[in-house]
């Protein structure tokens, strides 16, 4: 028997990659998109591929996620991020896996990390798995504003292929979400009253480029890796000196 399958999406003006994700999706039964509000032609998109989209105001991921779920019509769902490409090895193993294990409740998928259009085959952003296809009737997202999960009982098992995540369109988008994530770390240090020497940021600005590029073999990704490896390090520089300008104000 072969189990059909829901894929769950939320959106904000995803227009320049929701498409390349929506188009490898073909082997779905079902396409569910929540949509918080999009100004752009992204809930268009969507619905050309066929996908049925619901709008439900933003409250945090994991119930946004949870109302994704409640609006699918089949057991076994596959959560995506609109960033999210399913490579053709993971099309090919998702219905062989699930239609040949009647005992297992959920698959673990690993995720390719993609930068400067470059496809990173090592570094630790391309060897994690993450918990994307379940069966609803075993388990669902917890609430969690941000860092949200999957929670499921019974068994799970690694899939073959993976998926490329398109964290940053573009070394602007790279920037924009750098200066924002640095200014939140920024934020939630100063309310701890933290505060940076000289030597601790040398020190952690050093270690965090040496792990990178080196432990976590970003040399072997080339240029790309380099660069994510120094920029890497530059966040932790910036995300400091920010504190201390907060712990200055303060």
């Amino acid at each position: 028997m072969n189990k059909k399958i829901s894929v769950v999406i939320i959106t904000l003006n995803e227009e320049k990659i929701i498409g390349k994700c929506l188009s490898k999706l073909k082997f779905a039964d079902e396409i569910i998109v929540i949509d918080s509000g999009s100004s752009d032609k992204t809930i268009e998109i969507c619905e050309e591929f066929g996908a049925k989209v619901f709008y439900n105001k933003f409250e945090g991921y994991g119930v946004q996620k949870q109302f994704a779920v409640s609006k699918t019509s089949n057991n076994w769902i596959l959560s995506l991020d609109a960033d999210e490409i399913l490579t053709d090895e993971l099309i090919n193993d998702i219905p062989q896996v699930l239609n040949n294990n009647d005992d297992i409740s959920a698959c673990l998928i690993k995720a390719q990390h993609v930068f400067l259009n470059k496809t990173f085959k090592y570094g630790y952003e391309s060897k994690r798995y993450f918990l994307r296809l379940f069966d609803k009737t075993k388990g669902n997202f917890n609430s969690n504003v941000v860092h949200e999960s999957i929670i499921v009982s019974g068994k799970t098992i690694n899939l073959k292929g993976s998926f490329l995540h398109y964290s940053y369109e573009s070394l602007e988008d790279y920037f924009a979400k750098f200066n924002s994530y640095t200014s939140f770390y920024a934020r939630s240090k100063s309310k701890k009253n933290k505060k940076y020497s000289f030597v601790e940021i040398v020190v952690k600005t050093l270690f965090d480029f040496f792990k990178k590029y080196v432990i976590d073999l970003n040399f072997m990704n080339g240029k790309e890796g380099f660069f994510w490896s120094y920029y890497s390090a530059v966040y932790t520089t910036t995300k400091c000196l920010k504190t201390n300008e907060l712990y200055k104000k303060s």
